[in-house]
């Protein structure tokens, strides 16, 4: 596949460049000389010096879509909880905890981050760090989607996705629980 690049007039200062910043030559780059013409690259494993990617983190689960999530122009989430056995279905996606689960946007007001009608994974079991996009859920039964700034003295500070909205500090002791948001999940990974 790569041969041809020179039938089709790739110019020679492309494939260097490429080459150069794989740490290969231009002629292994092209299929010109075999793996072990090539410079920096391993002989005995046959692989060039580019190191595999790191495995993927968790299994393919069915994450129940348990509710609907919607902030508010205080900056409060509204999640519409189904009853249990009752959600709209699931989204089948990669997790390693057994309570994960997904919740369907709707309305504006988490644009531009979340749309409307798309879904988002959330990981109750995962530890969260400063950085991190969670719900958080209040002992007075509030809940919020925030994105984690700072924990310290007692406090922890969070910035609204939507940018309209001051950064807010609360009080840890009147935190519940941090849930991690995985991101956006795919629409086409739905099922009924």
């Amino acid at each position: 596949m790569l041969t041809n690049w020179k039938a089709r007039g790739v110019p020679s200062a492309k494939a260097a460049a490429i080459a150069n910043a794989f740490l290969i030559s231009t002629d292994y780059l092209l299929g010109l000389r075999d793996i072990e013409d090539n410079p920096g690259a391993s002989k005995e494993s046959g692989a060039s010096n580019v190191e595999d990617a790191p495995d993927i983190i968790g299994s393919l689960k069915k994450l129940p879509v348990v509710g609907k999530v919607q902030a508010g122009p205080d900056g409060l989430l509204s999640i519409d909880d189904y009853p249990p056995g009752e959600g709209e279905g699931h989204m089948l996606w990669w997790s390693n905890c057994p309570h994960a689960y997904a919740l369907r946007i709707r309305g504006e007001s988490m644009s531009p981050r979340y749309r409307p009608g798309e879904y988002v994974g959330v990981d109750p079991c995962a530890d969260v760090v400063p950085s991190d996009e969670v719900i958080v859920m209040l002992r007075s039964n509030q809940r919020m989607i925030k994105r984690l700034l700072w924990i310290r003295d007692g406090q922890a500070c969070f910035e609204s996705v939507n940018q309209n909205f001051q950064n807010i500090i609360i009080d840890m002791e009147e935190i519940d629980k941090l849930h991690l948001v995985l991101g956006n999940i795919p629409k086409a990974a739905f099922r009924h």
